[in-house]
């Protein structure tokens, strides 16, 4: 009796589990409900933001949001838009993210009328493979090729630096690959703000003023780089989850209206 239960338990799991399919890098490409809309036409009123980096940039936080601008805010990927709601399609992990409630926040500004996401961060990835000849920045140019067809990037964010931390990457290499993937971006004539995180934090033993978080500030010009967070000193305990890494809902919201700000005070649509 016990096993024929444990039988029609495990049938209907199966049957009631998500579709979702993921690409080399686990970076999400289907999951099942998935709106499909239109691809809107850019003007001088929409915004069309590449989100990079690892973890805290991708589908990693607990919380999931749905936009509540369906017709306003897009999540555009390989050629499709969709109705924006996490998990996002083009970054890794299949949970929650920031950056829906953060396009949202844009909207209600009405300062835009429409928002593009091009999500594409990437887990628990360290600088060095995004800069020149690494995998994530062939990835990313594939990407922006791809994207070029319809938009021009308006607003760059990278949120990352926690692999960097934990790998003891110095504030000199961190620069310098920053730097490398800044000159990819204007090689493919990108010539958006960058907006950055100073971000380095993920579970114990971790000091503040470290090599990465000095890289971070040092490479902040408020010309073409601007900090859109510090996540290291914007979050509490209570906003990460219990791997004192990844965000709770709180802790999304915190850094949406951070970066929000951010490109509100910066950006030129």
């Amino acid at each position: 009796m016990n096993l024929f239960f444990i039988f029609i338990m495990t049938s209907l799991y199966s049957l009631c589990a998500i579709s979702q399919e993921f690409d080399s890098l686990g970076r999400l490409t289907y999951i099942e409900g998935k709106q499909e809309i239109s691809c809107p036409i850019q003007n001088k009123s929409t915004a069309v933001i590449l989100v990079i980096g690892q973890s805290l940039s991708a589908n990693h936080a607990s919380q999931k949001f749905t936009t509540k601008y369906p017709e306003s805010v897009i999540n555009y990927f390989d050629g499709k838009c969709y109705v924006a709601a996490s998990p996002l399609l083009g970054a890794t992990n299949q949970y929650g993210e920031f950056i829906t409630p953060l396009a949202d926040q844009l909207i209600k500004s009405k300062k835009y009328k429409t928002i593009i996401i091009v999500a594409s961060g990437i887990g628990g990835t360290a600088i060095i493979r995004w800069q020149y000849g690494g995998d994530l920045n062939a990835m990313i140019s594939r990407t922006i090729d791809g994207l070029s067809k319809l938009y021009k990037i308006t607003d760059v964010i990278w949120q990352q630096g926690e692999s960097d931390y934990q790998e003891n990457t110095t504030t000199s290499a961190y620069i310098n690959s920053f730097e490398s993937l800044a000159n990819t971006l204007l090689s493919k004539n990108i010539h958006a703000p960058i907006f950055i995180s100073i971000s380095s934090k993920c579970g114990l033993n971790w000091i503040e003023n470290n090599p990465v978080s000095i890289a971070q500030n040092l490479l902040i010009d408020n010309k073409k780089v601007f900090l859109g967070v510090n996540s290291d000193k914007l979050l509490n305990v209570e906003d990460r989850t219990t791997d004192d890494c990844h965000l709770m809902g709180s802790g999304q919201i915190k850094i949406a209206e951070s970066y929000a700000n951010a490109i509100l005070r910066y950006s030129k649509p």
